[in-house]
């Protein structure tokens, strides 16, 4: 799993679960990892689908307490880059419930809670975001939007302008105020791949 040889480490877990007669949740658990990385963020439905349910497979057969945050985590990635926001929602909220201070759990929670609709919400997790990591563009700029769909319009500039001036030589951070109106959000990378 660790050389990306996602493919053969997806053989492999299915060769020792094999030999292993009864669902091993630790196995479970890489498995869903390794076809997770290998359906390229969720591009790939049926490679995601398998991986959801690997990794679901694990919580229901007792994977450890250590590894429980972060399989939640790519579930919610998964249902994330699928589309399904309220199960992403689910998800991420039980890695946080699990692992309170993981920035990534928050932020990922976030942009499904927008997504969703849930903007008072998502607003209280980016500003957690914020706090963690103030140099943080992404989650200025989506806050700004979550700001916007509540009419709170001074905040949603003030946040689109602090976003611009962390990142100015991002481009997709720039806005055009008169043409915002109707734009939900602007989803500038894939679930799980946000930088701290």
């Amino acid at each position: 799993h660790e050389t990306k040889q996602y493919d053969n480490a997806t053989k492999d877990l299915h060769t020792a679960l094999e030999l292993k007669g009864a669902p091993n949740p630790l196995l479970l658990y890489h498995r869903g990892l390794s076809q997770y990385a290998s359906s390229n963020a969720g591009q790939d439905g049926s490679l995601c689908d398998k991986a959801l349910d690997d990794l679901r497979g694990a919580v229901d057969h007792g994977l450890s307490k250590l590894q429980l945050p972060d399989c939640y985590y790519h579930v919610g990635l998964a249902c994330a880059n699928r589309g399904r926001h309220e199960e992403a929602v689910d998800a991420f909220s039980e890695a946080i419930r699990l692992a309170p201070d993981m920035t990534p759990y928050i932020h990922e929670r976030a942009k499904s809670l927008q997504m969703v609709g849930d903007f008072e919400e998502a607003i209280t997790d980016f500003t957690r975001v914020i706090s963690a990591h103030p140099k943080n563009s992404h989650a200025y700029f989506r806050r700004a939007f979550a700001h916007k769909s509540l009419g709170n319009y001074e905040q949603s500039a003030q946040d689109f302008e602090t976003a611009k001036a962390i990142a100015p030589d991002n481009p997709l951070l720039v806005v055009n105020y008169f043409q915002l109106h109707s734009t939900h959000v602007i989803e500038l990378c894939k679930a799980g791949k946000e930088v701290y």
